[in-house]
């Protein structure tokens, strides 16, 4: 090859690189920019702009978000099922400071927030032992007690349950000689531990309720009043 000739051939593709290199030059900065995110400083006009669109199967979290002591969001765990009626049965002893009866306690809690309702029935032997003693013992030889009462749970979200109770209703009393029935009113303290059950309303619980009596038949006159002490089972529906 002469040198002339190769001459113009250099310089021809000296001229391509420089155009090919110019060319990039001015169009990476345009591609920099389209991409480059915008930072806006000061006040921004929220009504400028349309609100993005809204998911309509999202829905607000069930349970309040936790955050600990240094400031970073945990998951609260899981709130527990609290059924609207639930049934329960253990065992219940009566006194009225004279001896102790035995029996049994049923019941049906109706509500799932702090405020509920209950009724109660109890079935139980009276402090006497033997007949002589059940003519002068206030509770007889027997006692059946039925009521209903107002409920307030102070934790209702929490797996322990205090509760406080009030109501009032009717006791009857057995004797040898024939039964009577009386009114009375009650006031109830119990303690329930919920069961960790994620589709379940199983409760372990145990109370006093202090019993006052009021209007009575003459063969229980001498009922002034007296405590009934109760553990259950309690399973919600």
């Amino acid at each position: 090859m002469k040198p002339s000739t190769a001459r113009p051939r250099a310089a021809r593709i000296s001229t391509l690189l420089a155009s090919s290199l110019a060319l990039a030059t001015l169009a990476a900065p345009r591609v920099a920019r389209a991409d480059d995110a915008t930072v806006t400083v000061g006040a921004v006009d929220a009504a400028r702009f349309a609100a993005p669109p809204r998911d309509e199967r999202w829905q607000e979290p069930a349970r309040p978000i936790v955050v600990d002591a240094s400031g970073y969001v945990v998951e609260a765990p899981p709130e527990r099922e609290r059924a609207p009626v639930r049934l329960g049965v253990g065992p219940a002893a009566i006194t009225s400071g004279r001896g102790l009866g035995l029996g049994l306690g049923v019941s049906a809690d109706f509500g799932t927030g702090t405020v509920g309702a209950r009724i109660a029935a109890a079935w139980l032997r009276g402090e006497a032992r033997g007949d002589d003693e059940a003519r002068t013992s206030p509770l007889g030889s027997g006692v059946g007690q039925y009521t209903g009462e107002l409920t307030l749970d102070l934790h209702k979200r929490g797996p322990i349950h205090p509760i406080l109770g009030a109501g009032f209703g009717l006791v009857h009393v057995s004797k040898p000689g024939g039964g009577g029935n009386a009114g009375v009113g009650t006031g109830r303290l119990a303690l329930e531990y919920q069961i960790a059950l994620e589709d379940a309303d199983v409760r372990l619980g145990a109370g006093i309720t202090g019993v006052i009596a009021g209007p009575a038949d003459r063969e229980v006159d001498d009922l002034r009043g007296y405590a009934l002490v109760g553990a259950a089972l309690t399973i919600g529906f």
